[in-house]
């Protein structure tokens, strides 16, 4: 306002205050006003007028200034504040309600902002152990208007709670009816979880390091001196922390050892060290061990050696006392006879095992561990398993569990379990015992029928009392011993052993219940009428459970059929069941007896052995058929016993040989007489089924004790002496000389000069060909082994051919045979010649396993020649023994493209419809059919029947031995294929065959007429 403005204000108001001052004096009536006066003081009233209002408006100019920029400071503010991670807020008083919060709001607890405004919003998010504290807080600083901050916990929409420090003003303004509060809410969350955790670090190493059970030492690095003990230290060696700190463990006295401090010291100074075992003393002198483990740090920047000291004295007694336990539990673990098993809980994997497992399962110690018990299929039914387990979970232990284990052996065993839990190495297992009682439950299941049956059973039952009287008897007793029950009831029962036979039995079964709780035996005991029974009985002792005797119980069974049926059986034992004479067994035993017997005689006798085989009798077994055979062998033994005498023996020793001991003779005079007696029983005919036919006899006699004394050696002798009867011409004897020992040495001398011969390349071949009757050509040739031996010189395959089957020589003579075969026949052919099929006899030794096939295909591989170039002949013997594995073979050499022939044929049994299942090519008949021809019409026969046969078989036919035009001749008309034999050539060496039979053919000719 200007100076003139306020001027005229003043003036007009004074003006005022004189007029009224005035008017108060004088009365209205002497009033006199001009119109100067009232111009006047109308001018005066307009310029106040003016002026106030020129006031007023200049004070709204300034209050709406005021305001925007109040608006402007405002904007800025929130701004700002609403920028920063807080939030700010107001709150109304008393009601205590949010009237304002900033964005962040919804970022600290999850709810929107405008879920603050909410009446009892703050009092429904506190943490129930802030929400008085937190109230009363904001209620006081209304009241004094104080400024004040403070923390609380508030509650997210998610359910947990934060941590929240509220900074609070008060303010009042025309706005509010009364008081009212702003401020900010800063989310300390972390910070306090930092202080939570720093209050608990503090606290966890002071209880660590206070309460510790180890003793804990901080030292001085440089100089070990102690800065800090725990408690623990104080207890241990018994010195009070205020005397250890600032000293050395050497000027505490804290070592056994002398000198120990300095090095032990320099070791911890140099690195870190961990559970090193030393020895210390306490205060009292008493020692412990304890191990020591030390690390350097920095505290404070100050070097310091933090170590920790464990006393293991209890530790190590208690090793050593575990240690003597586990041996104890080891013992005890492998020496129980029942099965003990460690198995993990959650998969059956056995952890260990005993040898009582091993015996019940069959599986062996390495078989089971580490193999689960399911692996094993160790249970018969799985769920055994799983119920064994719900009870161990349920009742902590499992007793008496029923079960079935299946063996290695696949047999099936019943066992009782008791399993305890166990823990090994953090995990549950299982400490299981099984006991077999197969044998037991079958005994109970045996006594319970015993107790059902009792009345029923065949066998006599007695019972008696602890006194030996008897208490039962069941119906059995009285049907076999023919005593009534009511006659013996209360009766001791010793009274029954007053009907035994042998009454020294009766004192030796009473001896052996005494000793050993039972007997069993065989008695012969008598009925009331007199008649004799066998009698089989078991007594056994039942005791009581402090071992006394309960009762005896006696089981007998009525065996004297049996006894009469065993005579039988024991007679079937040593006799043979076709002809009823004694068998072997039974003849070596009355050898030996007769033998002993000699031995002891004084008086000069002798003893001979006969040993007897019927010649060619498997002609007319397998001619005939062997009801015929066995009926023949009967009558030969009726009549080889009617000629002896009641103290001699005949015995058949096996097929179609006897053998004869005569005991007690005065020379070998009444040898040979008994013997001649014995060849004349077969001068007449046999007469079996229709069919006449006579049978002669070849025997050896060995005599004893001139020739031996033990009966192998006398039945070898007599043995080797029957075969040179048949050697000497069949139906006669020949007696043991010592010139037979020697031919068995020279057969063993021939064994060794054959092995050494094969080593030596002496073993060669001659070739004899094949003649196709036809054509005339030559259409093979049959390879035939000779002995080139060094002293004896060319030797014929009859003589070393059975002993290198005997032997197994022949599987090694029959290779070397193959590939000096296959040599020649691959040397013919780089020649130019193309030699025929070439036959190799191979022996019924050589087709046992594989061998033969890899040789024939090595060397068909190595000489280069096809398979169709050999030909394999087969004894007729070997072929129908129906030998699978040989005819496996059979068929595999068929398919390899090698011809097949079955040699000799017509001197054994064979079988047509077997026969023709045969991969065969060729039948070759036998040289002893061919010799008879033509002059014999039987062998004529034979040979046209072989012929035929062979035909309507799809094989050719080939004859052996052919030496005249004549029986060439009826070959041919009788359709033979070819012929092989002395007529066309004998076996010659192999220049010798190619220059008759190989050069003189064409070069496009397998083969030249003969």
């Amino acid at each position: 306002m200007n100076a003139v403005a306020k001027g005229c204000i003043a003036a007009g108001l004074a003006m005022t205050g004189a007029g009224c001052s005035a008017s108060a004096t004088s009365t209205l009536p002497q009033l006199q006003f001009t119109q100067v006066g009232v111009l006047l003081v109308s001018c005066v009233l307009l310029l106040a007028a003016h002026a106030l209002n020129q006031l007023r408006r200049s004070a709204v100019s300034q209050r709406q200034e005021a305001l925007e920029l109040l608006s402007q400071q405002e904007h800025r503010y929130r701004s700002l504040v609403e920028k920063l991670h807080v939030v700010t807020w107001e709150m109304s008083y008393p009601s205590l309600r949010f009237v304002y919060t900033s964005p962040h709001a919804a970022d600290l607890l999850g709810y929107p902002a405008e879920h603050w405004l909410s009446p009892d919003f703050l009092a429904d998010h506190l943490h129930p152990e802030d929400q008085r504290r937190v109230l009363d807080n904001l209620r006081e600083h209304a009241l004094s208007n104080q400024h004040q901050n403070f923390d609380f916990r508030l509650y997210r929409q998610s359910g947990d709670y934060i941590w929240v420090r509220a900074i609070i003003n008060r303010v009042t303004t025309e706005e509010y009816e009364a008081a009212a509060l702003h401020g900010l809410l800063i989310d300390i969350q972390e910070q306090k979880l930092a202080e939570q955790a720093l209050r608990n670090s503090e606290q966890k190493f002071s209880s660590v390091f206070h309460h510790c059970p180890d003793t804990i030492v901080l030292a001085a690095a440089d100089s070990g001196r102690l800065l800090s003990v725990n408690q623990t230290f104080e207890d241990q060696f018994g010195i009070p922390v205020a005397e250890a700190i600032g000293k050395t463990a050497t000027e505490l006295g804290l070592w056994v050892d002398p000198g120990t401090g300095p090095r032990v010291l320099t070791m911890l100074s140099s690195q870190t060290r961990s559970n090193v075992e030393l020895a210390f003393r306490r205060a009292d002198g008493s020692r412990f061990t304890g191990l020591l483990s030390a690390r350097a740090v920095s505290i404070n920047e100050q070097p310091v050696m933090v170590t920790v000291i464990r006393d293991i004295s209890a530790l190590k007694q208690t090793q050593e006392q575990l240690s003597l336990s586990e041996q104890k539990f080891s013992r005890a673990f492998h020496a129980s006879p029942d099965g003990l098993l460690i198995s993990r809980a959650s998969d059956g994997m056995l952890l260990d095992v005993n040898e009582g497992f091993t015996r019940i399962t069959g599986y062996t110690r390495d078989q089971a561990v580490g193999t689960s018990t399911l692996a094993l299929r160790l249970w018969r039914d799985d769920a055994d398993r799983q119920r064994m387990i719900e009870m161990l979970r349920r009742d902590g232990r499992v007793r008496d569990l029923l079960s079935q284990v299946t063996t290695a052996k696949n047999e099936v065993r019943q066992v009782e379990i008791c399993t305890e839990a166990i823990t090994i190495n953090n995990q549950e297992c299982m400490l299981s015992i099984a006991r077999d009682v197969t044998e037991r439950l079958e005994m109970e299941a045996s006594l319970r029928q015993a107790a059902t049956v009792f009345e029923n059973t065949n066998e006599g039952v007695i019972i008696t009392d602890s006194s030996g009287n008897i208490a039962a008897v069941n119906q059995a007793f009285s049907r076999i011993t023919g005593v009534p029950a009511e006659e013996v009831i209360g009766q001791p029962m010793r009274m029954l052993a007053e009907n035994a036979e042998d009454q020294d039995l009766i004192a030796q079964a009473s001896e052996s219940i005494k000793e050993h709780g039972q007997w069993q035996g065989e008695s012969w005991n008598h009925r009331p009428n007199g008649e004799l029974y066998a009698a089989w009985t078991n007594v056994s002792q039942v005791l009581n459970v402090d071992g006394s005797l309960s009762h005896l119980v006696a089981v007998f069974s009525d065996i004297t059929p049996l006894k009469h049926t065993q005579a039988r059986l024991d007679h079937q034992a040593h006799h043979d069941p076709l002809t009823g004479l004694p068998n072997r067994t039974l003849f070596e035993a009355r050898l030996r007896e007769a033998l002993h017997s000699l031995a002891i005689d004084d008086a000069a006798h002798v003893g001979a052995l006969l040993f007897i085989d019927l010649d060619r009798f498997k002609q007319i077994n397998d001619s005939l058929g062997h009801p015929i055979g066995d009926s023949l062998l009967k009558l030969v033994s009726q009549r080889l016993c009617s000629v002896l005498r009641d103290i001699d023996t005949v015995a058949r020793h096996g097929g179609d040989e006897f053998i004869v001991l005569l005991p007690c003779l005065h020379d070998d005079t009444d040898v040979a007489a008994i013997a001649d007696k014995l060849l004349a029983v077969f001068r007449a005919p046999f007469v079996c089924s229709g069919h006449e036919f006579f049978v002669s006899a070849s025997i050896g006699i060995s005599l004893f004790p001139t020739d031996a004394n033990d009966v192998n050696s006398l039945i070898k002798h007599a043995d080797a002496a029957m075969y040179r009867a048949k050697n000497q011409g069949r139906n006669r004897y020949a007696f043991y000389t010592s010139d037979l020992t020697a031919s068995a040495h020279q057969r063993l001398e021939m064994e060794n000069d054959m092995r050494r011969g094969l080593d030596r390349g002496e073993f060669i071949l001659h070739y004899q060909p094949k003649l196709d009757l036809h054509s005339g050509l030559l259409n093979g040739a049959e390879a035939l082994v000779r002995w080139n031996h060094p002293q004896r010189g060319l030797v014929e395959p009859d003589q070393f051919i059975p002993l290198a089957e005997e032997t197994g020589l022949i599987v090694d003579l029959g290779r070397h045979i193959l590939d000096i075969a296959c040599a020649q026949l691959a040397k013919w052919r780089g020649h130019g010649l193309q030699p025929p099929r070439m036959a190799i006899n191979v022996s019924g030794t050589q087709l046992t396993g594989n061998q033969l096939v890899s040789d024939l295909r090595r060397a068909l591989t190595e000489y280069d020649l096809p398979a169709s170039q050999l030909e394999l002949e087969i004894t007729e013997d070997f072929v129908m023994n129906q030998n699978r594995e040989a005819i496996i073979l059979l068929d595999l050499f068929s398919s390899m493209g090698i011809h097949l022939s079955i040699d000799d044929f017509g001197t054994g049994y064979s079988s047509l419809a077997y026969l023709k299942e045969l991969p065969l090519d060729t039948l070759k008949i036998d040289r002893s059919f061919v010799a008879g021809l033509p002059e014999s019409h039987h062998d004529a026969a034979i040979s046209q029947t072989i012929i035929v046969l062979a035909h309507n078989l799809g094989m050719e036919v080939i004859a052996e031995g052919v030496e005249t035009e004549a029986q060439r001749e009826l070959l041919r008309e009788q359709g033979c294929d070819s012929i092989q034999g002395y007529l066309i050539s004998p076996p010659q060496p192999a220049e010798a065959f190619a220059e008759r039979f190989l050069l003189q053919a064409p070069s496009h000719q397998p083969s030249q007429p003969v």
